[in-house]
């Protein structure tokens, strides 16, 4: 949660777009003071004397255009480290990315979409002076403390350089990994993202004396993805605090309604089919009996030598034709030593060896059931290194996640 205050100049010769922005910024749990400016000339002399913490910046204004002012901005000492994000068509990317800004938004903008990116280079701003303030401490320091001053400093800009913001956020919103080892004393999670970030996620809750687990792919990959897990993060919270839920297909069906009202999906023609496929378990290890319900996705079981595949629903969380029909529960008994996998379709689908196809589901599920025995991490290790082999000198086309644990 953004705890500090904040200036953030915002460029832009529209009144409407400045309207709009002042707006959505007073959503922020924080305060912060607004700088306008309607060219780009006027914007980097606000920004050499103010120092804002962020910029948003328009490309096609009077005087000196966006693009040519975030270069301005990034040659010049006193604002070269100034988080910008660019505001403007999508065929401006390229050049906005040359330039030197550090994000992307394309008008008309989502309010939401443009929320989250702020708070997550906001959040970025206030780790990078929580460093700096240490460091500052460090130097202050006697001389006798010169040698572990330089070894702090040489880890905290270790630190700076692997900073990315949205990789931090995305990472913090995760279960740690204390309470996943509470309520799966024996699993793994292979998380390969395609990029920094991942559109693929894993989360965990509790429904009384029992655990809800799940596992989703979000629509998109990198950023794009990245910003629907944590808002498929923060509503099953939601939904797991404040309302009363049993089963979970009336969990999925709660996600979507909120995932369908996030992205005013209403299902008029040409309307972004976004969203997320999950599955989701709810498991009372006491009573050794799991619920499942899946959108899109399946699950696993590998009981007494045999796989079985539990099938989800044929139906994403999002906008579908039949959005208002409800999720199926499938009901489990488990054994001891019953392996359950949870996953998304990014270590079938990869592309790799000799022909450079699919890997397929056939060769997973063959491959899980030649290790599914193994201690946790040496599945783990096994998983990833035969995607590897397979992958070779490919692109990796997609998020991977695995989840697998051991009753």
């Amino acid at each position: 949660m953004l705890k500090e205050n904040y200036k953030i100049l915002v460029a832009d010769d529209s009144d409407l777009t400045l309207k709009i922005i002042r707006e959505i910024l007073e959503l922020l749990e924080s305060d912060v003071t607004l700088f306008y400016a309607e060219d780009g000339k006027k914007a980097c002399e606000i920004a050499e004397k103010e120092l804002p913490d962020l910029i948003l910046m328009d490309v096609i204004m009077p005087e000196l255009n966006g693009i040519e002012a975030v270069k301005y901005l990034r040659k010049n000492e006193l604002t070269s480290e100034i988080p910008i994000i660019v505001l403007s068509a999508s065929e401006s990317l390229n050049s906005a990315w040359d330039a030197g800004a550090n994000d992307f938004i394309s008008k008309p903008f989502q309010k939401y979409e443009l929320l989250i990116k702020v708070r997550s280079a906001l959040n970025l701003v206030q780790k990078i002076k929580e460093i700096r303030f240490q460091k500052s401490e460090l130097e202050a320091r006697h001389q006798e403390v010169i040698v572990q001053r330089d070894k702090i400093a040489s880890q905290q800009k270790d630190i700076l350089d692997d900073i990315h913001y949205s990789k931090r956020i995305q990472t913090a919103i995760l279960p740690p990994d204390s309470y996943i080892k509470k309520a799966l004393p024996e699993h793994f999670i292979l998380n390969m993202p395609r990029n920094i970030v991942s559109g693929d996620f894993y989360w965990i809750g509790e429904l009384g004396n029992k655990y809800v687990i799940a596992v989703a792919d979000c629509t998109g990959h990198g950023i794009s993805g990245a910003f629907m897990t944590m808002a498929g993060i923060a509503f099953l919270n939601d939904i797991i605090s404040s309302s009363k839920i049993e089963h979970s297909s009336q969990i999925l069906f709660e996600l979507r309604k909120m995932v369908m009202k996030l992205l005013k999906q209403k299902g008029e023609q040409g309307e972004a089919a976004d969203g997320m496929d999950v599955s989701l378990i709810i498991i009372d290890g006491e009573q050794k009996v799991l619920e499942f319900a899946g959108a899109n996705n399946p699950l696993y079981l590998i009981q007494n030598n045999e796989l079985k595949i539990i099938k989800g629903d044929r139906m994403p969380i999002g906008i579908h034709f039949e959005f208002d029909k409800p999720f199926t529960d499938v009901v489990i008994n488990l054994r001891q030593n019953d392996m359950i996998y949870m996953f998304t379709d990014g270590y079938a689908d990869q592309f790799g060896g000799p022909a450079n196809k699919k890997f397929r589901y056939k060769n997973f599920q063959d491959l899980l059931m030649n290790i599914h025995k193994q201690p946790m991490d040496k599945q783990k290790s096994e998983l990833s290194r035969t995607i590897d082999d397979w992958k070779g000198n490919h692109f990796q086309v997609d998020d991977i996640m695995i989840l697998g644990f051991k009753i």
